[in-house]
């Protein structure tokens, strides 16, 4: 990394670790289904309304091969 690098990772995508930012699923992992919710006060945490469960996504990075 070169620069300033204040708030910029490379690994990361470009986002440090816990700098709010959420990932944002189009569909249940686990009916598939659509209509979901955000659930809780924490970031990452999803609802789904087709099959009751509540799950949450993380992003763990991005792999440079």
């Amino acid at each position: 990394m070169t620069g300033s690098g204040a708030g910029h990772d490379e690994a990361t995508g470009g986002a440090d670790a816990g700098a709010g930012e959420r990932a944002t699923p189009f569909y249940c992992p686990y009916c598939g289904d659509e209509d979901l919710r955000p659930h809780g006060d924490r970031g990452g945490s999803w609802h789904c309304r087709g099959c009751a469960r509540v799950f949450t996504l993380k992003f763990v990075g991005l792999e440079v091969s």
